[in-house]
């Protein structure tokens, strides 16, 4: 069941979503390192703005009906209070350099994140910065003389793919919450969604009789891999008699020789399955080789990767499934 949304509700989006387009007109898209200059600073009063501003004019409109002297001196001294506010509020932005740094790549369904930096090159101190995807929502901090800060901010991403960066909302309050100053940040930046490992590979694509690992599985091997359910074939010698007395399950211990080769991950090799669930399966095979420190290569419809091994090739090779297509990767809604 649909929720029902209100007239103003659709207003709103709609006002949103051509503000922003407006926005992206207007300024283009950023430099990953930018400054922000006045033109580029948005402000309006907030909403204790708003109830400050309506006092402030009835003690202007009770002045004027009594002709009260002390009444007037009120009124502009608040009227004052409340320019010097502003001016302090957009100047609390102005100047201020955004650089982008770098992203951690994740996989689907979790949490990608990007990292920029706050630089305050001037001799002032500015309070109450707030960045985030939103203007209402973000990480707090102060940047003080000539420091600068790291601020990180994540995505939830739906599914694998190049996933862009949104734009960033750096905004302030200070000093009095009576105005809220903001600035949009438009960087050409991205990050890399791999595909969402399988929970299990039965059977490893790869050259050869060597299993993903690298080591054969032999009755007589010499090397414990690990444990499995017991299988109707399986000879009682293999039973793990000390987990069957503790946890009351029938496992199986796995030994392996201790022979190494290099083995390929291929997609051809995986007869059942779309497209995604082919590539998930070959992101837990590249996974399971990298923690067995295995040399794996990897075969692709659309390219090759040569057989290496360490965090570097891993890296590769999950970039090369996760833009395997050319796949944008979806932003969740709400932001990590």
């Amino acid at each position: 069941m649909t929720a029902r949304r209100w007239p103003w509700q659709t207003w709103s989006a709609s006002l949103a979503t051509r503000s922003r387009e407006w926005a992206l007109k207007r300024q283009g898209s950023d430099k990953h390192g930018t400054e922000l200059h006045a033109r580029r600073i948005y402000i309006l009063p907030t909403r204790i703005g708003f109830v400050y501003a309506t006092v402030v004019l009835v003690l202007l409109l009770g002045s004027m009906n009594y002709s009260n002297n002390m009444g007037f001196a009120l009124t502009f001294l608040l009227t004052g209070i409340g320019i010097v506010c502003m001016h302090h509020c957009q100047r609390n932005l102005s100047g201020l350099r955004v650089n982008f740094l770098d992203s951690e790549s994740d996989f689907a369904g979790q949490h990608v994140s990007f990292r920029l930096q706050l630089d305050n090159p001037g001799k002032q101190t500015r309070w109450q910065l707030r960045t985030g995807w939103d203007r209402l929502d973000g990480q707090f901090a102060d940047l003080h003389e000539a420091r600068c800060t790291t601020i990180g901010l994540s995505l939830k991403a739906a599914r694998r793919g190049r996933l862009p960066m949104p734009r960033v909302a750096i905004t302030s309050d200070f000093p009095l919450g009576l105005f809220r100053a903001w600035s949009w940040i438009h960087m050409d930046s991205s990050a890399i969604v791999w595909p969402a490992p399988s929970d299990q590979a039965d059977a490893p694509p790869v050259t050869g009789t060597d299993d993903v690992s690298g080591h054969s599985i032999v009755d007589g091997g010499d090397e414990l891999s690990g444990v499995r359910e017991y299988r109707a074939s399986d000879s009682p010698r293999r039973i793990d008699w000390k987990a069957l007395a503790r946890y009351g399950e029938l496992l199986v211990r796995e030994f392996r020789d201790g022979s190494c080769s290099e083995c390929w991950l291929d997609w051809d090799a995986l007869e059942q399955g779309d497209a995604e669930q082919r590539l998930s399966i070959l992101t837990r095979l590249a996974l399971d080789a990298n923690a067995n420190d295995r040399t794996f290569g990897l075969k692709l419809p659309d390219c090759t990767v040569a057989p290496g091994s360490g965090e570097t090739h891993l890296n590769e090779c999950l970039n090369r499934l996760a833009l395997f297509g050319h796949v944008d990767a979806d932003v969740a809604e709400e932001p990590g």
